[in-house]
């Protein structure tokens, strides 16, 4: 009995296995089926990629792994941050796409440092904090923010021509560990608020 127990608990197992490794490979088969008509339709639209760059395929397939990923808390590891521009060459396009990229990134990060400042704020002397605008604050730290940000992990660079104008749009995507942004933006949040209230003390 025990013998036949043990060879049904065998082959349960094996048939498992199988469908396990058939459902893989349909998975598989289905992602590089979608990634292909990905691929296709921005082509289609004209996107190429400039030489020296990964093929396409495998700058898609590399940004779904920062998207995906996850911290030890089960939330995203990665901000995804992108921007499109327009210029006259290449170069000048990409340059003013990777500062784009920066202040899109501490665009979207604006709540968290408002959270901060406000955080900061309760700290703050009741005849001073009155005062202050938070909205300025804040402002000030986004730019202190973008500007001591570096460019990130590149996941996706294409371009195409403006047929109309012979212009190069230039598309960037790029992630920034999520942990580090925030330290960035902690700091950033509190010299803001030491600046303005540093402006008020001299005014009075």
């Amino acid at each position: 009995m025990k013998k036949i127990l043990i060879l049904l608990l065998t082959a349960l197992v094996s048939i498992t296995a199988v469908e396990a490794q058939q459902l893989s490979k349909r998975e598989l088969k289905a992602q590089k089926k979608a990634l292909q008509k990905e691929v296709a339709a921005y082509q289609a639209e004209g996107w190429t990629v400039a030489p020296g760059n990964l093929p396409l395929a495998e700058q898609l397939t590399r940004s779904k792994t920062y998207i995906n990923a996850l911290n030890e808390k089960g939330e995203p590891k990665y901000l995804i941050a992108e921007a499109t521009v327009v210029a006259q060459t290449y170069k000048a396009a990409l340059f003013s796409a990777q500062n784009g990229v920066k202040i899109e990134a501490a665009n979207m990060i604006g709540g968290e440092l408002t959270q901060l400042t406000n955080a900061d704020l309760a700290n703050v002397q009741e005849n001073t904090k009155d005062a202050i605008s938070v909205d300025k604050v804040v402002s000030a730290a986004r730019e202190k923010v973008t500007a001591t940000l570096s460019r990130g992990v590149s996941l996706v660079t294409m371009q195409r021509e403006i047929k109309e104008n012979g212009n190069v749009e230039v598309r960037l995507m790029c992630a920034y560990d999520y942990e580090k942004l925030m330290d960035t933006a902690k700091k950033a949040a509190k010299q803001s608020l030491q600046d303005e209230i540093n402006n008020l003390r001299k005014k009075l």
